[in-house]
């Protein structure tokens, strides 16, 4: 893949591709959920190497953890019918994910709590939606083995693999409530992120970031915040050429909230 190091584009953005190997430091992970916990009034506790945004309602809690190592979660959005109830689902998200698959997450998260709470938590409403992600099978090879099923890229760069309940393969990562496992590796670099989810996750939650990851467009993002050095050569980057007579205004860290929408949930 090829890798332009040219940051003059005038509207100051650049298009990365696949948008898969896209990846972001776990630092740049933080300082989406900070951003994120204050546009949508959450509330954010700092300790000395953690970072928890939680709803109001305290159903949703987004918790970073800079301890986490290797690719073991760092970052961990829980949701539960009440402040103090056990765990109704999971997402668990690790390594070098792109912030952009994480602000589709969260914003969906934010989105649904805020429009219909116990579609987000229970997983119900008056149209249950089911995974169905669009293909393009001209990038994606369909995957199953013995119980278990998904998509993998053509450049075999990324993946997404789901277990039946009913299956008779091994539990994803030695965890018997994980049913999705997403994310992107390389020979050369080994895994570099993962987001999983366990059973009761909402297929609109999961349906988010199978929808991002598959999508063909590229990302973008502001010149100066493309990719770790040592992925960039996974990549293709090219300044976007700006439309006449139109200023374009970087991409904001934090997902928009729209205005006279309600917030506190």
């Amino acid at each position: 893949m090829t890798h332009n190091h040219d940051k003059a584009a005038a509207d100051g953005t650049v298009h990365i591709s696949p948008r898969y190997l896209a990846a972001s430091r776990p630092t740049q992970h933080q300082a989406h959920i900070a951003t994120f916990g204050t546009a949508r009034d959450w509330l954010c506790r700092t300790g000395a190497f953690t970072l928890t945004a939680t709803s109001v309602c305290g159903r949703v809690t987004v918790h970073h953890d800079q301890r986490a190592e290797g690719l073991g979660p760092h970052l961990v959005i829980t949701a539960r019918t009440g402040p103090r109830a056990p765990e109704r689902w999971r997402a668990d998200i690790a390594g070098n994910t792109p912030v952009e698959v994480l602000a589709t997450l969260t914003t969906t998260i934010a989105d649904r709590l805020e429009a219909d709470p116990d579609h987000l938590i229970y997983g119900i409403g008056p149209d249950p939606d089911l995974i169905a992600p669009k293909v393009d099978a001209h990038r994606w090879d369909h995957i199953e083995d013995h119980g278990l099923a998904g998509f993998q890229s053509r450049d075999g760069h990324a993946f997404m693999i789901g277990r039946p309940d009913d299956s008779p393969a091994p539990p994803l990562l030695g965890d018997e409530s994980l049913v999705w496992h997403i994310g992107a590796s390389t020979a050369e670099h080994g895994g570099l992120w993962a987001i999983s989810f366990t059973y009761q996750t909402p297929p609109v939650v999961v349906n988010s970031v199978l929808s991002h990851t598959l999508s063909p467009e590229p990302v973008t993002r502001p010149a100066t915040e493309t990719v770790p050095a040592a992925l960039a050569p996974l990549v293709t980057v090219r300044a976007t050429q700006p439309h006449p007579g139109h200023r374009h205004s970087p991409p904001l860290d934090g997902p928009p909230h729209h205005p006279g929408a309600p917030r506190r949930h």
